[in-house]
């Protein structure tokens, strides 16, 4: 898989970079009142409106970075990872993130499965460790059926294997 790498409350994400419409710097975001925590705001891209999920949130965490703090939105700006749309979807989405990362290659080998904390391993597809870095491997497919069909990270009555989309 080549994947395209980033960071967020303080730990190393990938996904598979065909997913991936591009990395925004610095966009404005405006807060949803009554909006699920997981959802940090909406963005205007292009005339676009994209949703920007917090992962921290969907991995059941609260929107808290690793120090305890609220997520650094400095002046209604964030840094997000956009993803292409996908069929059947209603809008784009995109992933709040603390800074983007690099290109990687992951040999389907060394990819692990998803720990079995409860929650994680729905939106998982995996684990792999490249260039002596953990990477925890989303799965978009997963993510944004359960935003859109209501769920949250810690409802395991689902599963998520990423092909049903």
């Amino acid at each position: 898989m080549r994947g395209f790498s980033f960071y967020a409350g303080g730990e190393c994400f990938a996904v598979d970079v065909t997913l991936v419409e591009k990395v925004a710097r610095n966009i404005p975001v405006t807060p949803v009142p009554a909006a699920p925590e997981t959802v940090t705001g909406i963005a205007n891209l292009k005339g676009r409106v994209i949703t920007i999920l917090d992962l921290a949130a969907l991995f059941g965490r609260g929107g808290l970075n690793p120090a305890g703090e609220e997520p650094c939105i400095a002046a209604g700006t964030i840094n997000a990872v956009i993803f292409k749309p996908f069929s059947g979807a209603d809008g784009q989405m995109g992933l709040l993130i603390d800074a983007p990362g690099d290109l990687i290659d992951i040999e389907d080998e060394v990819i692990l499965p998803p720990p079995a904390a409860e929650g994680e391993m729905l939106i998982l597809s995996g684990m792999a460790e490249v260039r002596e870095r953990l990477y925890r491997i989303l799965n978009i497919h997963a993510i944004i059926n359960r935003f859109k069909n209501g769920g949250d990270a810690a409802d395991s009555s689902r599963t998520a294997s990423g092909s049903d989309i």
